[in-house]
């Protein structure tokens, strides 16, 4: 008997390599980690959904993969505003375009279930 594909919920957003600050978000990344709108008008950082990871870590590894590689993927844990942890696998793709002068990494999560 053939496998049913069985969906899972995932989220898009685009965010500045430098700072890791959310410049584009999809419908999947509200419901999933319960930010709203005014919330990413105000200014969402890469650092406030990934709180154990030291973001400067994250970008100098990024660099160093980016030289060969367009696609870096990671099994993570993101963590929704009211404090929900969230294991995903995550993609990274450098974009092939600048914002401002900056790099921009296109980002790509799907929730581990």
């Amino acid at each position: 008997m053939a496998e049913v594909m069985k969906a899972i919920p995932f989220t898009q957003f685009s965010m500045e390599m430098r700072s890791g600050k959310i410049i584009d978000i999809d419908d999947g990344f509200k419901e999933l980690l319960g930010y709203t709108e005014d919330d990413f008008e105000a200014g969402i950082v890469f650092k406030q959904f990934v709180p154990s990871v030291e973001y400067e870590e994250v970008i100098t590894e990024l660099r160093e993969k980016f030289i060969d590689k367009r696609y870096v993927s990671y099994v993570q844990e993101f963590v929704s505003k009211d404090g929900k942890p969230l294991k995903v696998v995550a993609f990274y793709k450098i974009e092939n375009k600048l914002l401002a002068g900056h790099r921009v990494i296109k980002v790509s999560a799907a929730v581990i279930e």
